[in-house]
């Protein structure tokens, strides 16, 4: 079942769209992943690309796709808090919305290339999402050098050490006591952003007491012929528990 809507969002004060797709008979064992999109894109993506709703029904899952824009899910100038707006605020609607239990443990997150930061970031940030899958994700603060005015609205609030560093928000939520999510990043050997991704895996495995956190290097290099097979394994073996045999298509890289 495909489902676009919209909802109020008082966070941002304007409409936004979203898609939803669930399974046929929702019940309390269905699990939902929220998945953000990338630069350029928008909430219809993942359903254009992607056969959610055959995986929806296959599977009791159901997946809710907000609309990011260009955003980066972070928080911005002039009180534009688009981190806040779907990492928290969306979350809630859709849990108030649809009759299924959207507890900590049901509840996971992931993205592609901004998408896939956006996950991590907001997967970190806010409790509510136990399973965080980052597909290719935009570590971009290398961008800084160009003076890109997105990258100064986007990351208006800092870089390393800031609000917006994964690595900072992973300590964080370290020291609060609070539940760990398991983190599962992919990213094409072909990629620029790999190296940050590695570099992001290393940081997170160098902390004393991390959690579960994983990393799948894929043959190729920035589109859905990774992020498919991606989601499909993270489905398989985070969300409904089946470990699938990838094959050579994955390298594991281990601490």
């Amino acid at each position: 079942m495909i489902i676009q809507g919209t909802y109020t969002s008082e966070v941002l004060q304007s409409k936004r769209p979203f898609v939803a797709v669930l399974p046929e008979k929702p019940d309390d064992d269905t699990k939902t992943i929220f998945l953000l999109h990338g630069v350029g894109t928008d909430y219809t993506e993942w359903l254009i690309n992607v056969p959610l709703e055959q995986w929806a029904k296959d599977n009791n899952i159901a997946f809710m796709c907000p609309n990011g824009g260009n955003t980066f899910y972070t928080d911005h100038a002039n009180n534009e808090n688009y981190g806040a707006a779907i990492g928290d605020e969306f979350y809630h609607v859709m849990a108030r919305t649809f009759p299924f239990n959207m507890q900590y443990a049901n509840t996971s997150i992931a993205g592609f290339s901004m998408g896939g930061y956006g996950a991590i970031r907001l997967g970190l940030k806010y409790q509510h999402y136990s399973n965080i899958g980052g597909f290719s994700p935009a570590f971009v603060f290398y961008k800084r050098h160009r003076n890109d005015p997105l990258f100064k609205e986007v990351f208006y609030k800092g870089l390393e050490g800031s609000d917006n560093d994964c690595v900072k928000l992973y300590q964080d939520r370290l020291q609060s006591g609070a539940a760990m999510p398991e983190i599962t990043l992919f990213c094409g050997n072909e990629d620029p952003l790999d190296k940050y991704t590695q570099e992001f895996y290393h940081n997170i495995t160098a902390i004393k007491q991390h959690h579960l956190i994983a990393y799948h290097q894929q043959a190729g290099f920035h589109s859905f012929d990774l992020w498919l097979p991606a989601l499909k394994e993270f489905i398989k073996n985070k969300i409904v528990g089946q470990k699938t045999d990838t094959g050579d298509v994955w390298q594991t890289l281990t601490n």
